[in-house]
């Protein structure tokens, strides 16, 4: 087997734990932006003001190892504590936050109610760059809802307001976003003429959110079976991820990759991408992303009908599930790996 292989066989054998990956989302496109800076917005000093903020980087820290439930309960303390002092512009990060977690959660309801809010702050404020970026937070809610039509126009409201004040940054996201809308409706061609402003936007601006688009662009190309084309926007946005350090991109561009080398039948290169994914999610002890990926060694090898190397990446990704204790994963895995078997037997 491949080199990379050796390298999971080692950690396995050796016992080491990798640790599980779970981050706040870097990007509107890919999830709800959280904007989780925390600043002297009025000067306010104190207990109290320590406090909240203290709070606040908690509940970041509990978001980002996957406890949603915990990081709601800090984020409402320091809510609770940033209205007790009257510290308004503090709370409009924090409703983002609470934002992420409720939809993190399934809690839709509370999410939209909180998001709302931050965009009733930003309006109050005359912060025109919030209320972009509220809107584009209250329409990917929407999206994941399956609100089609309710997104758009949410997303429509963020454009227009990023065109009056010329933010490019949030005319790019506003674009791209519109262009997820597209996509979900099955109007290709409509998402890919708006990936294509929406990149160009981002790229101008220094946005990196940018490699989210050329994703989003990628996949509109290989809907349409462009798979070239789509092939050119997952390299660029590679490159762009890996200058902006964004993992979740990188890894986004390097299935796409494979996917498209598998559209132009080149195989080979599909799996050597699947490797370079592989050496990333071992580099980053993402332990996620190693099940996934050898999930998807596994799929292409049965598909070349070399069962005994599928069924070795699928018993490396069932381990690790062990190692971490994802239960769900270990039941998918056995469902797949019992189909892999039956297909060898019958071959027999």
């Amino acid at each position: 087997m491949k080199a990379q292989t050796m390298m999971v066989a080692q950690l396995l054998v050796g016992g080491m734990m990798l640790m599980a990956h779970s981050s706040v989302a870097a990007d509107l496109n890919a999830g709800l932006n959280t904007q989780l800076l925390i600043r002297q917005y009025n000067g306010t000093q104190g207990t109290q003001r320590q406090e909240a903020d203290r709070f606040f980087r908690q509940g970041i820290e509990q978001e980002r190892a996957g406890f949603s439930d915990k990081a709601i309960d800090s984020y409402l303390q320091a809510l609770n504590l940033y209205r007790s002092i009257q510290e308004v512009e503090a709370q409009a990060p924090i409703y983002d936050a609470l934002g992420q977690a409720y939809s993190q959660v399934g809690r839709f309801i509370e999410a939209e109610d909180a998001l709302r809010r931050r965009l009733a702050i930003a309006r109050d404020l005359k912060d025109f760059q919030g209320q972009v970026y509220g809107f584009n937070n209250l329409g990917t809610l929407l999206l994941q809802r399956a609100s089609l039509l309710e997104a758009q126009k949410t997303f429509a409201d963020g454009l227009k307001i990023a065109k009056d004040t010329r933010y490019r940054a949030g005319e790019g996201l506003s674009l791209s976003n519109l262009g997820l809308v597209a996509y979900g409706l099955g109007n290709y061609d409509q998402a890919i003429a708006l990936y294509e402003q929406a990149r160009t936007l981002r790229g101008q601006a220094g946005d990196p959110g940018e490699a989210n688009t050329l994703n989003n662009l990628g996949d509109a190309y290989r809907a349409v079976r462009d798979y070239r084309s789509a092939l050119i926007s997952y390299r660029q946005a590679l490159f762009v991820a890996q200058n902006s350090v964004d993992r979740s991109s990188q890894y986004r561009a390097l299935s796409g990759l494979t996917q498209a080398f598998y559209g132009l039948g080149q195989n080979s290169n599909a799996s050597t991408t699947l490797d370079q994914r592989l050496s990333l999610a071992l580099d980053q002890n993402d332990s996620k992303q190693v099940i996934s990926t050898l999930r998807d060694l596994a799929k292409f090898y049965s598909a070349k009908g070399d069962y005994t190397a599928a069924d070795g990446y699928y018993q490396q990704a069932f381990a690790i599930a062990q190692t971490i204790n994802d239960s769900k994963e270990q039941e998918g895995l056995l469902r797949e790996i019992g189909v892999l078997r039956s297909r060898k037997y019958i071959q027999q």
